[in-house]
């Protein structure tokens, strides 16, 4: 796992690569799926969660589309503090370890329909099908498993 130190002035040490990074590197290690852990640089505090945090916040500032919808937030606020509260963050991660099992295997299906059309030769005629099922190739990186 790569550790990263985060110290007062929001500077972000790779410690296995021995430089600092910005919070952009971080975002495509995340997308990269590179495992990593974000500590405090005095007190080694965990502080990967706020680290992720803070990428949604600065995705979000960006202008893509949010995830986290006010009420979804409001909910998970309400949740701290609550004595179920322990068993919501499991049932959450469950939950969405399933949805994303299920778009997979729904996206192999489609991309399996597009390799039989393309095999008759049905994208011969047009460019734009045959980019379009291009950027449709699942990714050996996002494999749930």
């Amino acid at each position: 796992m790569k550790m990263l130190k985060k110290y007062p002035n929001r500077r972000i040490y790779d410690c296995d690569e021995s430089r600092y990074i910005t919070l952009a590197d971080v975002k495509e290690m995340v997308l990269g799926y590179v495992p990593f852990q974000v500590v405090q640089s005095k007190t080694g505090k965990d502080v990967t969660r706020a680290t992720l945090l803070q990428i949604i916040a600065e995705l979000e500032d960006d202008g893509h589309e949010s995830l986290l919808t006010n009420r979804l937030l409001e909910e998970h606020i309400r949740f701290y503090g609550d004595h179920m509260a322990h068993v919501m963050g499991p049932i959450i991660e469950r939950e969405l370890v399933g949805f994303l099992k299920h778009h997979d295997a729904i996206r192999a299906q489609y991309v399996a329909g597009l390799k039989g059309a393309a095999s008759q030769g049905l994208f011969d005629r047009s460019p734009d099908l045959s980019a379009l099922f291009a950027g449709l190739q699942p990714d050996s990186k996002n494999s749930s498993s």
